[in-house]
């Protein structure tokens, strides 16, 4: 679990997420006021690992987690209630310690879950080249058998590609492999379909969607912070991302989906530094690209 606690910029987030919550909260009075109907509203979470210390941290996270929201399967596709707070847990990479550590939690508090799984790291521990996962070089991935053994009726399996490239960056049929391969594979361990497919660094574009359309999945997932399933049917979902460690006020804002003014503050950001460019070149803004928070 990488060490948080000291960085600025998750103090900074915090704040504005919470300024966020507050106005958000004033126009939706005021809409009520005008006699509007709150549409359902879901959030989505996703974590990495849930190591044998943080299991009680992760374990009060579900006790806010069902006091604040109804849980729901990723691959629900029915509309949402008015005025209902939607909320799916998932997990990518497919660590062991999420069956050690997280699934009983979810059990008790029957809350479904999903696991998007490296096919090739099935049983290893993966060499992870990205900084990021450091601290994650010594989890082993669940094998196959663990696989079979979880209960589909509370845990869905979904594919995080074969090897977990950046999938933008590598070669148009290599991805389209990554893809495709992964899921076949495992259907073939589950002798059941597989149809949710998360992106590894949350790194996607038109032609990735395309491709997953194509190999057959129902639902794609991105690290981009929105709210999700406004139209039953979605086929791009974005996600937040949380982890035990999260300050409690830290973890409800984001189950409230407090965050989503992320991608909003990036896509600004972007259109600001592309200023001097266009100014310089006569060319019109570019459209940013779509990339994790």
């Amino acid at each position: 679990m990488r060490d948080r606690q000291t960085n600025p910029k998750r103090t900074i987030n915090l704040l504005i997420s919470a300024g966020f919550y507050f106005v958000a909260g004033v126009w939706e009075f005021m809409s009520r006021l005008l006699g509007r109907k709150r549409g359902g509203r879901c959030v989505i979470l996703y974590y990495h690992s849930i190591k044998g210390e943080y299991r009680e941290k992760f374990a009060r996270q579900m006790d806010i987690l069902v006091r604040l929201a109804k849980p729901l399967r990723a691959d629900a596709q029915r509309p949402l209630n008015n005025g209902v707070r939607y909320v799916i847990v998932t997990f990518d990479d497919g660590f062991q310690n999420i069956i050690e550590n997280a699934l009983p939690e979810l059990s008790k508090r029957s809350i479904p879950s999903t696991i998007f799984v490296v096919t090739e790291g099935l049983g290893k521990c993966l060499d992870w080249s990205e900084e990021f996962y450091d601290c994650y070089r010594q989890e082993r991935i669940v094998t196959e058998d663990q696989l079979r053994q979880l209960s589909p009726d509370l845990v869905t399996i979904g594919s995080h590609t074969m090897t977990h490239p950046n999938l933008p960056a590598i070669e148009e049929n290599a991805a389209k492999r990554e893809i495709a391969q992964s899921r076949r594979n495992l259907e073939m361990i589950l002798q059941r379909q597989v149809t949710l497919l998360s992106f590894p660094h949350g790194a996607f574009n038109e032609k990735l969607i395309m491709l997953c359309r194509e190999a057959g999945y129902e639902r794609v997932f991105t690290t981009l912070p929105h709210l999700a399933l406004s139209d039953p049917k979605e086929f791009v979902s974005g996600r937040i991302g949380v982890e035990p460690t999260d300050w409690p006020w830290e973890f409800r804002l984001k189950l409230l989906g407090a965050y989503r003014w992320q991608p909003m503050a990036f896509s600004v950001k972007q259109r600001i530094l592309s200023i001097p460019k266009a100014l310089a070149t006569g060319v019109g803004h570019p459209r940013p690209a779509n990339r994790p928070s």
